[in-house]
């Protein structure tokens, strides 16, 4: 079975794709784009079933099985997405199958480094007549404009806030869902990681203080003390705590910009103590902060010097906005 295989069936991207496919219209070379990794791989997943079953993607039959479990001849994976596994891969998207099309799925293209990327272009560009390439998406900045141009687009928008926690609950506890579903933001895989770690929502908590309480620069160590970063050993570790409070802090002002622009007025107080504090111009410019802090994390800048920098910059703009 396919996880949250109705959910992603109801997606326009899902639905556009099925429509080429009856049609036969449909592209030779397939990218399916979204940060949410879990409905990437499931959707790539779905679609090379819609290819392959004649049964109208039964979900049922001996070809679904096979395609879920990566097994169908007609199927072809690469064993690994680096040079020796890609060098297996691209000789056998050009042998001939049994059925009247055969799928070549890669679902986290983002992991292949550009020189290989270069290896798979003439595939692309001159694949066998009978070849579908699907290739899903979480990054699309690393990926060779030379592949993206010769690819059909497909975005996963973000799910509505109802149908998602509907397919939630058939997978998890109400409670995990309720409580998950504040910070989903349209995305399962963000649901799922929160479910599975709840650190997160200490971190959100954490978060929420700071920004209510952070009011000039002579008490941001204090305010950096709160949180875990000093107790992690390991630059990994304080990384990856890092990552979660700055994800908290995304979802923080996507909340106070909603409550100041009437779109969601049914906040926690503390939401809206932060909303009197910082103007929407403020908030907009701390986005673009918490970007660029991410980004000094990815290139394992020191962890706890990041997170003070970042709070001494969202006070010079809190200062210069409201001036």
């Amino acid at each position: 079975m396919i996880d949250f295989e109705n959910l992603l069936k109801n997606t326009k991207v899902y639905q556009t794709i099925n429509k080429d496919f009856k049609s036969k219209s449909l592209s030779h070379c397939i990218m399916i784009i979204s940060e949410d990794s879990i409905a990437v791989k499931n959707t790539c997943r779905l679609i090379a079933r819609m290819l392959l079953c004649s049964e109208d993607n039964c979900g049922t039959c001996k070809t679904c099985k096979q395609v879920e479990n990566g097994i169908h001849p007609s199927l072809i994976i690469p064993q690994a997405l680096n040079s020796e596994g890609l060098k297996e891969f691209i000789p056998r998207c050009y042998k001939s199958v049994d059925t009247d099309i055969k799928v070549a799925l890669i679902d986290s293209f983002q992991d292949i480094d550009a020189r290989e990327q270069n290896k798979l272009l003439k595939l692309i560009e001159e694949p066998s007549g009978d070849m579908v390439f699907i290739m899903g998406v979480t990054k699309i900045s690393t990926i060779l404009d030379t592949i993206k141009s010769r690819a059909t687009k497909f975005v996963i928008e973000p799910f509505d806030e109802n149908e998602l926690k509907e397919a939630l609950l058939t997978k998890f506890d109400s409670y995990n869902v309720e409580k998950a579903m504040a910070f989903a933001e349209g995305s399962i895989q963000r649901v799922v990681d929160i479910i599975a770690n709840p650190d997160f929502i200490s971190s959100y908590s954490t978060m929420l203080e700071i920004m209510d309480g952070m009011q000039k620069s002579g008490g941001l160590l204090e305010m950096v003390n709160k949180t875990n970063l000093k107790t992690k050993r390991t630059l990994e570790e304080k990384k990856n705590a890092l990552t979660m409070y700055l994800d908290a802090l995304e979802i923080i002002i996507k909340q106070s910009i909603e409550y100041q622009t009437g779109v969601n007025t049914s906040v926690d107080d503390i939401i809206v103590s932060i909303s009197q504090k910082y103007n929407t111009a403020t908030l907009v410019n701390v986005e673009d902060l918490v970007i660029d802090a991410l980004k000094k994390v990815d290139s394992n800048c020191d962890p706890d010097g990041t997170f003070y920098q970042l709070l001494m910059s969202i006070l010079e703009v809190k200062f210069k906005c409201q001036s």
